[in-house]
């Protein structure tokens, strides 16, 4: 034994030197298992990710992307979550109205098995096949709840769903008549559709929030298929047909009324320019006839008029005797008589 200490390891026997050296190991083990336990909580979280400090079970801090650096275990946990920016997807699953498919049967039309059936406010029923996109809005009220976002999601665009489908017609989700069909404004209203659905669900989730039970997440899209229900679909394919042949036969008669609108336009015309032309033939050959009286009446000296009106009875006589098959001219201021047969009782 020294004099100032304990017996150097040369001085000291084999097991208190193994004991020793034993010792040291150990120490160091634990200086570095320590190290590492300090830094478990060290680590780099992902640019699409964000991670929420737990200590003891309460949330303390929420870290966007980047290096973190925390307590170790059972001080602080990590959790790491989807970043804001994240959109992700769920798919709506509703069982299948009554009246779908067989068991047995799987025509090659049948709805998806996910697809909910609603009722529309015009006494319809169509079958929607969902796909919602949300992301988080809140990381501390999503990590105490996120074991029941999903299906809360799903009832909440069921019973949003059924409020919309209730005040809008089946035209304003999918086309099952073509009167309208490509109308501008029929088109802007199914488009509607899937920005009330969206509004629909996102209204609830605050009511949610406002009651104490925030799930911590919003929707941000809807992506709706419209379907028909497998047992109506023959109907409304044979109402469709049926419309667009009234629709063809329509058109046509619609061409054929033109085109006789244009031929008794065309009749028209060629009957009115034909009466003109007879009509104006017509005055110029009455104004050929009067020419002589309207001169005589134009004449302003009364002493040669009656000359004028021998000459005209004259040319206008004789043509009338011409005409005849025998003429006899009686002297009015003679003494002949002329007597004339009279007729036959």
């Amino acid at each position: 034994m020294t004099p100032n200490g304990p017996p150097s390891l040369a001085m000291a026997g084999p097991f208190t030197q193994s004991l020793q050296i034993t010792f040291r190991v150990l120490s160091l083990a634990i200086l570095v298992l320590a190290g590492c336990w300090g830094a478990s909580n060290l680590r780099q979280v992902p640019p699409d990710a964000q991670a929420a400090v737990l200590r003891f079970g309460r949330v303390v801090r929420v870290q966007p992307a980047g290096l973190l650096l925390a307590w170790p275990p059972p001080v602080e946990r990590v959790e790491l979550l989807p970043a804001p920016a994240r959109q992700m997807e769920l798919k709506v699953v509703a069982r299948m109205p009554a009246g779908g498919p067989a068991p047995g049967r799987r025509p090659a039309n049948v709805p998806p098995a996910s697809a909910g059936g609603y009722l529309t406010g015009d006494g319809g029923e169509v079958l929607l096949d969902a796909t919602l996109t949300w992301r988080i809005a809140d990381p501390v009220a999503y990590l105490i709840a996120r074991d029941h976002v999903a299906a809360a999601l799903q009832r909440l665009f069921v019973a949003g769903a059924t409020e919309v489908a209730a005040g809008r017609s089946i035209d304003d989700f999918m086309a099952v008549r073509a009167v309208g069909g490509d109308d501008p404004e029929v088109e802007a209203k199914r488009q509607a559709v899937r920005g009330d659905l969206v509004r629909a669900v996102n209204l609830r989730l605050a009511a949610m929030a406002q009651a104490g039970s925030d799930l911590g997440v919003d929707v941000t899209r809807a992506d709706v298929d419209a379907l028909l229900p497998l047992a109506a679909k023959p109907g409304f394919d044979a109402v469709l047909e049926a419309t667009q042949l009234a629709e063809e036969t329509l058109a046509s008669a619609r061409t054929d009324s033109a085109r006789t609108l244009q031929a008794a336009d065309r009749q028209r015309d060629s009957i009115l320019a034909a009466a003109r032309a007879a009509a104006a033939e017509q005055v110029s050959e009455a104004g050929a006839q009067v020419a002589a009286v309207a001169a005589l009446a134009g004449r302003t000296v009364p002493e040669g008029r009656p000359g004028l009106l021998a000459q005209i009875w004259r040319d206008r006589v004789a043509t009338v005797l011409h005409q005849a098959g025998g003429v006899v001219a009686v002297d009015a201021a003679g003494g002949a008589r002329l007597i004339l047969p009279a007729a036959q009782p």
